[in-house]
C-alpha cells in the first residue's frame, strides 16, 4: 500500500489573527473619528459666533431730533450782554441763559410776543421805550393776566419766566422748564418771538409785567447756530 504524503499546510496562529483584526478594527474607528471631527469643525458656528454676528450688523436707530433755538441777549444800544439756549423737550421748553453786566439783584424776565427788538411804544402810556416792539407778554391762551411762571394758560402769561438773580460780579444765570410754551410749529410756539429781561424783579402779580420795570436786555428766539451753548454766544450773522 502506497501512503501519500502531503506537505502540511501552515496557518497564522489564532492569537495573531485575532491582534490583526482588532488593529483594523481599531484604524476604522480612528478614521470614521477624524471624519466626524472635521465634520464639527466646518458645520453650524457655536452660539455666541452667531450672536456676534447678528450684534454686528444691526444698525442703530437714531431718536427724534430735538428742535433747539439760542437768543442772543443785546443792551438798547447794541451791545451783547448774554445768550439763551432753548430745547424742546417732552415735557416742555427748556430755556438756559445766562447775563452779565446788569445790576445785582433780581431782574425780571419774559417771552415777549413779537419777535423784534427795536424801540416802540409802551402799550400802557404810548411812550417809545426801549424794545417797545417786542410787544408784550407771549399770552396764547388769552389770560390777560400776569402771574406765575408755570400756571395754566388760561389764568396767566405763557411768557412768564423766573427771575434772573444777578451776582456783585454783574452776571447771572437761570435754568427752568416752560411747559406752557414749544419750539414746534403751533398756536404754543415761541420760535420768532423774543426774550425780554427787565430792570427789577418781577413780583409775578401786577399787571402787565410785575412792576418790573424798563427793558434792559432783549433777544429774538431763532433756530440754534451750532455754537449755542450756555456761556458761548452764537455764531454772528452777517
Amino acid at each position: 500500500m502506497i501512503l501519500h504524503l502531503s506537505r502540511p499546510t501552515h496557518s497564522t496562529p489564532r492569537p495573531l489573527r485575532l491582534a490583526t483584526a482588532l488593529a483594523a478594527a481599531g484604524a476604522t474607528l480612528a478614521l470614521a473619528g477624524c471624519g466626524a471631527q472635521g465634520t464639527k469643525t466646518q458645520g453650524t458656528p457655536a452660539p455666541h459666533a452667531v450672536e456676534a454676528a447678528s450684534s454686528a450688523t444691526k444698525m442703530p436707530v437714531p431718536g427724534p431730533e430735538r428742535a433747539t433755538a439760542s437768543a442772543r441777549l443785546m443792551t438798547a444800544d447794541g451791545q451783547p450782554a448774554g445768550t439763551a439756549v432753548l430745547t424742546e423737550t417732552p415735557s416742555g421748553v427748556e430755556i438756559a441763559a445766562q447775563v452779565q453786566g446788569l445790576s445785582a439783584g433780581l431782574h425780571g424776565f419774559h417771552i415777549h410776543a413779537n419777535g423784534q427788538c427795536a424801540p416802540g411804544p409802551d402799550a400802557a402810556t404810548g411812550k417809545t421805550i426801549p424794545f417797545g416792539a417786542a410787544g408784550g407778554h407771549f399770552d396764547p391762551g388769552m389770560s390777560h393776566q400776569h402771574g406765575q411762571p408755570g400756571a395754566p394758560i388760561d389764568k396767566a402769561h405763557a411768557g412768564e419766566l423766573p427771575n434772573i438773580t444777578v451776582g456783585a460780579d454783574g452776571r447771572g444765570t437761570l435754568r427752568y422748564l416752560n411747559a406752557n410754551v414749544t419750539l414746534t410749529p403751533g398756536k404754543a410756539s415761541i420760535m420768532g418771538r423774543a426774550l425780554v429781561v427787565h430792570e427789577k424783579e418781577d413780583d409775578y402779580k401786577s399787571n402787565p409785567a410785575g412792576n418790573s420795570g424798563g427793558r434792559v436786555l432783549c433777544g429774538v428766539i431763532e433756530p440754534a447756530q451750532p455754537s449755542s451753548v450756555v456761556g458761548q454766544a452764537p455764531a454772528p450773522r452777517n
